[in-house]
């Protein structure tokens, strides 16, 4: 089963490894504030057990609430380093924070594929390839 707690135990793990002294953070104050801090950005992080059976039906996350929509976007237009990792099973999909609060939970497979910035087929491949791409995005 995907587990969001065990996807920020991976991501931490992995951005920790890297150098970029991540932690992971709950803000009872902040509701929207992302699930990862590290150096040189946040990351929010979701995860669902798989995609819809239908190719042409939008992939729901009823547990992105409005108020993480509008910290991502408030963030991201900022100038903030806002990113989402979304699993769908065992693969991970990375998403500009801005992005994120528009098309998560709206739109098909196909259509988040297009709109983010990685597709990464499996935790070995996350692990690979996350830390650079967040350090570029820096």
């Amino acid at each position: 089963m995907t587990s969001e707690k065990q996807l920020r135990h991976n991501v931490v793990e992995i951005l920790r490894t890297a150098g970029l002294d991540a932690r992971p953070v709950e803000n009872p104050i902040d509701p929207g504030f992302p699930d990862v801090e590290y150096i040189g950005g946040v990351l929010e992080l979701k995860a669902v057990a798989s995609w819809p059976k239908r190719s042409g039906t939008p992939l729901r996350l009823d547990h992105y609430t409005p108020e993480q929509r509008i910290w991502h976007a408030r963030r991201s237009r900022k100038g903030g380093r806002i990113h989402v990792l979304l699993q769908v099973g065992p693969e991970f999909l990375l998403f500009e924070g801005l992005v994120a609060s528009e098309v998560l939970g709206y739109v098909s497979e196909v259509e988040l594929r297009v709109r983010s910035l990685a597709v990464f087929p499996s935790l070995s491949s996350l692990r690979l390839i996350l830390a650079r791409i967040l350090q570029e995005a820096a």
